[in-house]
């Protein structure tokens, strides 16, 4: 296969910046209970149908390579509140996406979201909107 599905996920991304149809996205993520770790997330976004707002996804999900998340992170942490964050080379990469209307509160990738706004209040999108830079380099 081209690519090791590793599931299907449910999440809420809060978009930062796109390159064609890649969404480089923040995701929060509930790590332990209670947790609100922040990750970078790829989306593959074919048809333009994530606009510029706090989004609910469902899609299959795999892993990419991607470089400098500790200093995007870095950016990310000065512009938003961020108390826990993951910077590994490898991200969620999420495509077949349908956009949702209502979440299924079980998934972490959902209850990282709400464990945020519970703590911190909604994030002000406006602030990370293109505050990071997007390659992409598809290998055949």
């Amino acid at each position: 296969p081209v690519v090791n599905i590793l599931g299907v996920e449910e999440l809420i991304i809060l978009p930062i910046t796109r390159n064609r149809e890649y969404l480089l996205s923040l995701n929060f993520y509930e790590d332990v209970p209670g947790g609100r770790m922040a990750r970078l997330v790829l989306v593959l976004d074919k048809y333009n149908e994530i606009m510029n707002d706090i989004t609910a996804i469902k899609g299959k999900k795999a892993v990419v390579e991607v470089s400098a998340i500790k200093e995007d992170m870095d950016k990310l942490s000065k512009i938003i509140h961020i108390d826990n964050r993951s910077v590994t080379d490898r991200i969620p990469f999420y495509f077949d996406i349908e956009i949702l209307k209502d979440v299924d509160t079980s998934q972490r990738g959902v209850r990282g979201f709400i464990n945020y706004v519970y703590a911190y209040g909604n994030p002000d999108l406006s602030k990370i909107l293109n505050s990071l830079q997007l390659n992409v380099e598809e290998i055949r």
